[in-house]
């Protein structure tokens, strides 16, 4: 008989009840631990529980008190009376590791998609109390250990691969302790509101052909000589030093000649259309590349996208305003797509 309802797999409520309890406990964290650039560690941020050494512990504790009452042996309660001492004593300074450290984070430069971002979390304390084995970690990061003992500063670098371009955000820092005894685990949440610039992973495309065509199509008139720059050649053995693209090299990017001629307008126009039949992250990868290539000669470029035009210049400043317009094209500044 069909009742018009339609059966869950055990799984699919599994999965079902799992995002519920994660999309509640997450909007908990946020109301409790609100994003900050600075946290000081206190008894509203900070949680600590029991570990799986610690839940064995106290199992033990209450087979040893079974038997204490079994056998009615004093040492034995007198045992199981000072190991649950000890245990309270345990939550209290595991607590007291965590609780008045004061935890800030500096986000890294700029990177490509499909590199590393560095993060690097601060953490401080004042007064004579010390902090030892502090475990720091992000939800896609390696975990990193720190100690303020001697020191009132200490620097932890963690690095997250950036995967996409637009803004990345590391996600909430998860900083946790269990000494001095390993049987409770001390930890908090913290929203650091961080976030770094990615853009888009440069494509190498031919770059000369490109120019060519600009000037076939009047938007560039390049004459040969040896005055300015024309364009990029691989690196042949005898060529002159002075000419080698360092900036390039620097960047691990291979040995590139630059050719110069007599320019009666070397401004380079970038456009959306010098890239048919490509996707979007085609086209942006590959303006990416022509746009590294013609910083790192000092030329004078431009970009046209479908939603902005940025007239032709050179220079650290103009070159992170194409570049960011690469990285957020069709991204809102929130981290969301447009339209969305």
């Amino acid at each position: 008989m069909n009742t018009g309802v339609q059966s869950i797999p055990a799984t699919g409520w599994r999965e079902v009840l799992g995002q519920r309890w994660r999309s509640h406990f997450n909007r908990w964290v946020r109301r409790r631990i609100p994003p900050s650039r600075h946290v000081v560690l206190n008894q509203h941020n900070i949680f600590i529980i029991p570990n799986k050494q610690g839940l064995g512990f106290v199992s033990v504790l209450a087979l040893m008190f079974v038997g204490a009452i079994n056998y009615e042996i004093s040492l034995a309660f007198a045992l199981v009376f000072w190991l649950t001492g000890v245990f309270i004593l345990s939550i209290f300074y595991t607590f007291r590791n965590l609780a008045g450290l004061h935890i800030s984070a500096v986000p890294g430069g700029s990177v490509f998609a499909g590199e590393h971002a560095e993060i690097e979390v601060i953490l401080s304390r004042y007064g004579e109390r010390i902090h030892e084995a502090i475990q720091l970690k992000f939800p896609s990061s390696r975990q990193v250990v720190a100690n303020l003992i001697n020191n009132t500063e200490e620097r932890a670098s963690l690095y997250l691969v950036a995967d996409k371009r637009g803004w990345y955000s590391p996600g909430r820092l998860t900083i946790e302790t269990i000494f001095p005894f390993g049987i409770c685990r001390a930890w908090s949440l913290v929203d650091l509101d961080l976030r770094c610039l990615v853009y888009p992973k440069p494509v190498e495309c031919d770059l000369n052909w490109l120019t060519s065509q600009q000037q076939e199509s009047g938007h560039t008139n390049i004459t040969r000589g040896s005055d300015d720059f024309h364009s990029l050649r691989d690196y042949q053995q005898g060529d002159s030093l002075r000419h080698v693209a360092w900036k390039i090299a620097a960047r691990g990017r291979g040995m590139y000649t630059k050719e110069y001629s007599a320019n009666v307008d070397d401004k380079i126009w970038l456009r959306w259309e010098m890239f048919p039949d490509m996707d979007t992250e085609q086209r942006l990868s590959r303006l990416c590349y022509c746009v590294l290539q013609l910083d790192a000669a000092g030329l004078d470029y431009g970009i046209e996208l479908p939603d902005q035009r940025i007239e032709p210049a050179k220079g650290t400043v103009h070159y992170k305003k194409v570049m960011r317009a690469l990285a957020l094209f069709g991204i809102s500044d929130n981290g969301k797509e447009s339209g969305q």
